[in-house]
């Protein structure tokens, strides 16, 4: 008869995984104090302050980030991570602080915000933007909206269209487009 012994590993990899063409966009372009605190804020006005700086504060522990000072209950934390995100001292350590967070904000940051911080232009960027957009103006047309709010979906639908081949093509776009409506 045979032992057979068997090795739970279940974990997930610590590391990040990366695909062999996938690039670090987040590493390449330096992301600035101004839209961190912008992309920070829409998301705390959306779940909450307490919320948004323990997920913070949890997500740099699990980093081991241990060059900041994290001590402290929710409260405390809260009003130090906000300080230094607001920074009206313009205190170099504040700036240095949030620039040791970045990376930790950016990978816990829900997608509709993260864009505020990581301006990417490119076509894929663009498609994924034409592809929302429609799919919310589909939505409101589908689930008999009000009219105002149609209208705002279909307008955000045709301006993410018109910026699909990139922003030199707004102008050429919207002549042709005013040229065929004009012939209706």
């Amino acid at each position: 008869m045979q032992t057979l012994s068997f090795h739970q590993n279940n974990r997930a990899p610590s590391e990040r995984l990366k695909f062999q063409y996938q690039h670090s966009e987040a590493g390449s372009q330096s992301v600035d104090h101004s839209s961190i605190c912008s992309a920070v804020r829409a998301w705390a006005a959306a779940e909450g302050r307490v919320v948004v700086a323990m997920s913070i504060k949890n997500a740099a522990e699990e980093e081991e980030l241990t060059s900041i000072d994290m001590s402290g209950n929710a409260d405390v934390w809260n009003v130090k991570l906000f300080r230094w995100l607001d920074n009206h001292e313009k205190s170099p350590a504040y700036r240095a602080n949030v620039e040791q967070l970045a990376p930790v904000i950016i990978s816990i940051l829900p997608l509709a915000y993260r864009d505020r911080m990581v301006k990417n232009d490119c076509p894929s960027v663009r498609i994924a933007r034409a592809v929302k957009e429609d799919a919310e103006a589909i939505q409101a047309v589908v689930l008999k909206a009000p009219q105002h709010e149609r209208l705002k979906e279909i307008s955000e639908s045709i301006v993410a269209r018109f910026h699909l081949d990139g922003p030199d093509s707004v102008a050429p776009l919207m002549a042709m487009v005013t040229t065929m409506l004009g012939a209706l």
